[in-house]
């Protein structure tokens, strides 16, 4: 079996022993990713579900995850890059100090001692979790006296 992986923005949990129900499973997933997804992707999804049908056994894990927006990636950059110069560190400093204090930290022991290490990277962050970044931003900011705007919020575009 490949070890591809594909990801889905589904929310439903998908699991099935029945023969039958995970052939039903795999036409109406493949019917989904034709309508929604490029022919490459299409091409990998068929290929790895024609493989698990051989071994009698198909997974399919979905989650309902929404990334982080360009949006937010560009406001957060532009104010964190701010206020890391008024606070007189880099910007990966910054980037640092907020995900420490957004999402905790973990100490490890290394060879210059023992660094503390946040608890996740803001890599795999959904949206409301990368909200919580920006949140975070916008109150040590404004708790040392460097003013933030509130960021501007996309449902906010939806409604005018």
């Amino acid at each position: 079996m490949s070890n591809d992986k594909l990801t889905f923005v589904i929310n439903k949990y998908i699991r099935s022993n029945d023969p039958q129900s995970v052939s039903n499973i795999t036409e109406a997933l493949v019917k989904l990713v034709v309508r929604n997804f490029d022919k490459q992707t299409v091409d990998k999804l068929v290929k790895i579900m024609a493989e698990s049908i051989n071994t009698r056994k198909l997974y399919i894990t979905v989650s309902h995850k929404v990334p982080r927006s360009r949006s937010q990636e560009g406001y957060y950059r532009k104010w964190s890059r701010g206020f890391a110069e008024f606070c007189g560190m880099t910007p990966d400093e910054m980037h640092n100090e907020m995900l420490l204090q957004t999402f905790g930290t973990i100490e490890v022991e290394t060879k210059f001692g023992w660094r503390k290490r946040p608890n996740k990277r803001s890599n795999n962050t959904t949206k409301q979790e990368f909200s919580s970044l920006i949140e975070t931003l916008i109150r040590t900011a404004a708790e040392m006296g460097f003013d933030i705007p509130p960021a501007h919020r996309e449902e906010d575009d939806k409604e005018g």
